[in-house]
């Protein structure tokens, strides 16, 4: 299975606002610098996660993009539908559409979407190599990741 680059980069953008020490803003110039984009369809990507309720933008002098939940909270499956929610959905069955292919093809899909649903950001964090890129930037004193039951913004 191939991952749209849309999600992606949604998942990417998670993945860097959740390196932020106590959860600082990220602005979009640095998220686009980063991952090597335009700022328009990162723009776009992070209007998606903003309206499911994964990030939440921060106005003002030190603005930006934050995460919104506890890490342990937002699953991949959560970031993949706030950017694909129509695509990931079943549609209702039609006279045209109706075929042994379809539904197995749906079947996967689901069964993919509930794997994903058990990997949370907390898991994608807790990974040995993102510990040690996070350890080499010197984001954290050791390379533990920070308590993740305290990673998030109070609304």
């Amino acid at each position: 299975m191939k991952i749209s680059s849309k999600a992606r980069y949604a998942i990417q953008s998670m993945i860097q606002l959740a390196m932020q020490v106590d959860n600082k803003p990220l602005t979009l110039a640095d998220l686009t610098q980063q991952q090597g984009i335009s700022s328009s369809y990162l723009e776009q990507l992070l209007a998606s996660l903003r309206e499911s309720g994964l990030v939440v933008g921060v106005r003002g002098p030190g603005g930006g993009y934050r995460i919104a939940k506890k890490l342990s909270d937002i699953s991949i499956t959560s970031i993949l539908m706030s950017v694909h929610e129509r695509h990931l959905k079943r549609p209702k069955q039609s006279g045209y559409d109706m075929s042994i292919y379809n539904d197995m093809w749906w079947d996967l899909s689901e069964t993919l979407q509930d794997f994903l649903a058990d990997i949370s950001l907390a898991d994608l964090m807790d990974r040995e190599d993102v510990q040690t890129f996070l350890h080499q930037q010197r984001l954290f004193k050791d390379t533990s990741f920070p308590d993740k039951e305290k990673q998030s913004i109070s609304a």
